[in-house]
């Protein structure tokens, strides 16, 4: 190798290496969401809980059934964290919330329940 290729491969290397230490302090950093679940008798509803505003608001939350992993239902969380299936019916089985990752945020996943 010529010592222009070396040089061209130790600075592709370094720029690699800081780039996976800043995706990795980011990822550090983002806040923890929690997500509560619960059954009302003919819908699902919840809470996002955070210690930053931005990640529990306008946060799409999925719930599945545990069995078979199906995604049921989806909602958009207010501005309070609350969210709200509506009406889905009698429904019985073992579920969970989930909501993912967005920047800054982590994603969470809720206790699962059986109804």
């Amino acid at each position: 190798m010529t010592a222009r290729t070396l040089r061209i491969a130790a600075v592709t290397a370094a720029i690699l290496v800081f780039a996976g230490v800043v995706s990795v302090a980011g990822a550090r950093d983002a806040a923890r969401t929690t997500v509560t679940i619960h059954y009302n008798g003919d819908g699902f509803q919840g809470k996002l809980k955070s210690s930053k505003g931005k990640c529990i608001r306008n946060r799409k939350v999925k719930v599945f059934k545990k069995s078979n992993g199906q995604k049921l239902y989806t909602d958009i969380s207010d501005s309070d964290g609350r969210w709200n299936t509506g009406n889905s019916g009698q429904i019985h089985g073992t579920f969970y919330a989930h909501t993912g990752r967005i920047p800054g945020c982590k994603g969470g996943t809720s206790k699962s329940i059986h109804t």
